[in-house]
């Protein structure tokens, strides 16, 4: 089996009219009945007859299925296909606050004043308390702050995942509460 070096854009190309080198297509013709397999010059006669193009639809069966149609309605049915998936998906953003375990109070309340926002507009929040110095050795003041602000969100974010230590610093991270979980 031979590999053919693809050039780039060429992948997901559609051919179409003189684009279609196969001597034989199974023809679908515009009103969607199938014809049969005709040789490829036959039906592209029959498109330009009909002021229509001859689009290949599925290249990898023997022989290529075709169908006579308006190629520039079939993309443009296409993107909006593609428009409507796109739409349809869920993006799921990570936000990030971080401090240290010397934070006054009225900024950790800042902080978590920025993350109830967050969560409420439906982000995640990755909360890293970062270690200066020889702070390290105190983890558990660390993991007081992060329960201090697992309280303040209990209502609206659920925990993902323990506070695990990740070098100096510890990362847990907050997402919101589905409607089931409220």
């Amino acid at each position: 089996m031979r590999r053919t070096k693809q050039v780039s854009g060429q992948k997901n190309r559609i051919r179409r009219n003189n684009d279609i080198r196969v001597p034989e297509v199974r023809l679908i013709d515009s009103d969607g009945e199938q014809v049969g397999v005709v040789p490829a010059a036959k039906a592209r006669d029959i498109a330009r007859k009909q002021n229509l193009d001859l689009v290949e639809i599925s290249p990898t069966a023997r022989p290529p299925v075709c169908k006579i149609m308006d190629f520039g309605a079939y993309l443009y049915q296409k993107k909006k296909e593609q428009k409507e998936q796109k739409k349809s998906q869920k993006t799921h953003s990570v936000k990030e606050i971080k401090f240290g375990i010397r934070i006054s109070d009225h900024d950790f309340k800042v902080r978590t004043n920025k993350a109830v926002k967050f969560i409420e507009k439906g982000h995640s929040v990755k909360v890293v308390l970062q270690f200066r110095g020889r702070e390290h050795t105190h983890p558990e003041i660390g993991l007081k702050r992060i329960d201090e602000m697992k309280e303040d969100l209990k209502e609206i974010a659920k925990q993902e995942f323990e506070p695990k230590k990740q070098g100096r610093s510890i990362v847990t991270e907050f997402r919101p509460l589905s409607k089931k979980e409220k």
